[in-house]
């Protein structure tokens, strides 16, 4: 009976071999590449540093050419600032409506049902009792 595995050489007809030394080639150049690292460190850091802060300025300048653009583009069409385009909420919002724990509305939540509801509320609420 054979093995599938890769465990040992005399199974795996020599896979297992180069699966090990590809292994240790790996580990081989993890560790040279951790080792220049460590002795670059600073030089990595401070390069890192630069450019973060270089990338936070050029989004920062990009950012006020859009509002400029944007503004020039409104301003030729009539529109000046962007509260001229959203349109406002209205006025008056309709009456909320909060029922208690016990299921048996307040005063007050009957008046806004009576309200909200002028014709039907009258036959199935009166002053918070069903």
């Amino acid at each position: 009976m054979s093995c599938p595995g890769l465990h040992c050489p005399g199974c795996s007809g020599g896979q297992s071999l180069g699966i090990a030394a590809g292994v240790v080639l790996g580990l081989v150049v993890a560790a040279e590449t951790l080792q220049w690292v460590a002795q670059r460190v600073w030089w990595i850091g401070s390069t890192m540093a630069v450019c973060f802060a270089l990338a936070i300025a050029a989004s920062i300048w990009l950012e006020r050419r859009a509002d400029r653009r944007g503004a020039a583009w409104g301003a030729a069409r009539g529109i000046y600032s962007r509260a001229d385009m959203v349109l406002p909420y209205p006025a008056v919002a309709p009456p909320s409506l909060t029922i208690n724990i016990f299921g048996v509305p307040s005063p007050e939540q009957a008046a806004i049902m009576r309200q909200a509801l002028p014709g039907a509320a009258e036959d199935v609420i009166a002053d918070g009792e069903p």
